[in-house]
């Protein structure tokens, strides 16, 4: 006899309905259990955002790794509005065991606030051992920045001024308002020196930095910078095309570094996709120092650069090494000035490129009295530090990772946190209205239509 054939309608089949009803059911509750389980014990986030908006940067991670002392991170704020905040500061501690974060209620703990000194809410404030600072805003560039400030010693930067250079009080496109900004940002002290009146570096310059002269130095001038070098200094130097300088040119060769009298014109197709004119070398090919190391697949922008020939040959007490190079298609117009009409390539006079538009070097010092050794880094534009063009792709990381290899705080060479963008969705009134009574009777209604018909077949 075969198996007898429940009625769907009798108990029988109701049972077995109700036991595999009740059987699904345990497996979901078991499954989502597990899952909550493995989450837990698993406390893992993807940052799924086109500029991870919601991850640390290279920079502060490697910061983070490198911390030898306990960082405490106090979030002063009142209780209902500390949620802000929480999700910047828990990814310090989870990058690092020495990092605690503490949530202050500044209504309820005024005594800890003024301890500090802090009158606002929302202040953040970065605490090791007996140096505190006070963070500029609860992001992660305002929170690093303290971070560097508390854990370094703060070094001065001067710049030279005499000679045309660079004006860095002026937020015009050409001037140096941003990049001064950003110096003091990352705890370094930053001054103007008219080498003219002294003839030597103040005892308390950690960088010299000479940033797109107009006129050449004198001899004297050149002689106090030489002599800075040789005594363990570190100098920028930013010689601009087109501009005539036999003195500090000199000072290069000595080095074993020629600075070329030309204009990089470089017609990759790439460059275009940047909207850049031929003008302006995307550069893309790097050395293999440290300084860019960082920058691998980041490009940098050398606009209206004159380009550098390191020498072969051995010269005692100098090493050099190319940082930047510009594409194949690349060449430099020999003997530029601004007054030239056209910028062809001309076969036999021009320079075939890839060439070198900024170079490191390490000078061991000639001081008797001056341990370690000098360095230099030579860039053949200073527009590329300039207010429009600081911003540009990896601009900013390039200068900035110049200047701590300089400064020997090579530890900080790295990606920096980007600015927090503002994203806006932006619609019409028609397109607002299109949602709004989507939500509130298409979707409804879509529902209940779905509904009637299972319903309906059902029956």
């Amino acid at each position: 006899m075969g198996e007898e054939k429940r009625p769907e309608g009798s108990a029988g089949h109701k049972i077995v309905e109700g036991a595999n009803f009740a059987v699904y059911t345990l497996v979901v509750i078991a499954i989502v259990a597990l899952a909550n389980w493995f989450v837990e014990r698993n406390d893992k986030t993807w940052d799924l955002t086109p500029n991870k908006v919601y991850s640390l940067s290279p920079q502060t991670l490697k910061l983070l790794k490198g911390l030898n002392r306990d960082v405490t991170l106090y979030v002063f704020d009142r209780k209902e509005a500390l949620r802000e905040s929480r999700d910047v500061l828990n990814n310090y501690a989870s990058a690092s065991h020495r990092v605690t974060v503490r949530y202050v209620d500044l209504d309820r703990e005024p005594g800890l606030a003024k301890n500090f000194a802090v009158r606002n809410y929302g202040a953040v404030v970065v605490a090791a051992g007996d140096r505190h600072y006070e963070a500029q805003g609860a992001t992660e560039e305002g929170i690093s920045n303290a971070l560097i400030r508390v854990l370094k010693g703060e070094k001065t930067v001067y710049f030279v001024q005499g000679h045309s250079e660079r004006d860095l009080s002026s937020t015009e496109r050409a001037g140096y308002d941003r990049i001064k900004k950003q110096l003091e940002n990352e705890n370094y002290q930053v001054k103007t020196l008219v080498l003219l009146q002294k003839m030597e570096i103040p005892v308390d310059c950690s960088l010299l930095i000479v940033a797109g002269p107009q006129h050449d130095y004198l001899p004297q001038e050149v002689d106090a910078i030489r002599k800075y070098v040789a005594g363990a200094g570190r100098l920028m130097l930013m010689l601009d095309p087109g501009v005539e300088l036999p003195n500090l040119s000199k000072l290069l060769a000595d080095w074993n570094v020629t600075a070329q009298n030309d204009l990089v014109i470089d017609q990759n197709p790439v460059a275009q996709l940047f909207g850049t004119s031929p003008a302006m070398p995307l550069i893309i090919k790097y050395g293999s120092s440290p300084i860019v190391e960082p920058l691998a697949r980041t490009a940098t922008l050398f606009p209206y650069t004159r380009s550098f020939v390191v020498g072969k040959d051995y010269k005692a007490g100098v090493t050099d090494e190319s940082l930047c190079e510009t594409s194949g298609e690349s060449f430099g117009v020999a003997d530029f000035n601004p007054k030239m009409q056209s910028v062809a390539f001309r076969a036999g006079k021009d320079f075939k490129g890839p060439l070198t538009v900024a170079v490191s070097g390490n000078v061991t010092g000639s001081e008797p009295d001056k341990k370690g050794e000098g360095r230099f880094i030579a860039l053949g534009t200073s527009a590329l530090a300039s207010n429009v063009y600081l911003g540009f792709q990896g601009n900013r990381d390039l200068f900035m990772n110049m200047i701590n290899w300089l400064a020997a705080e090579e530890d900080l060479i790295s990606i920096r946190p980007k600015p927090p963008e503002s994203q806006h969705l932006n619609m019409t009134a028609r397109q607002m209205n299109q949602i709004f009574y989507l939500g509130l009777i298409g979707l409804p209604l879509i529902i209940v239509v779905t509904g009637t018909m299972v319903w309906w077949r059902r029956r």
